[in-house]
């Protein structure tokens, strides 16, 4: 009559070291542990991507700044070409005419 007795007392103390392993291990200051790891151990590779961004950013600013430049300049010879252009054709049709 003593082993079933015995298991059963066995068997409680397991249930509640298991339900006392399941309470501490949910207990909010293991929560906020576990989350000051988490960013311990994120927070250096975050830092080294924000800086990859911003040089990125840097590099995309200043490739901007010359494609606008480019297209500015382009528009600028255009119309110098088609003033140069008109010119050559005004000088042509003043030339045609009789005096």
């Amino acid at each position: 009559m003593e082993e079933p007795e015995m298991q059963l007392k066995g068997k409680k103390v397991t249930d509640t070291f298991t339900e006392s392993i399941c309470v501490l291990a949910n207990e909010p200051s293991v929560a906020l542990y576990r989350l000051q790891e988490h960013v311990r151990r994120s927070l250096p590779e975050l830092a080294r991507h924000k800086a990859a961004m911003q040089r990125w950013e840097v590099q995309s600013q200043g490739a901007i700044y010359t494609a606008e430049y480019d297209r500015r300049a382009v528009k600028k010879v255009e119309e110098e070409w088609r003033e140069g252009l008109l010119h050559i054709w005004l000088y042509k049709l003043c030339t045609m005419m009789p005096s």
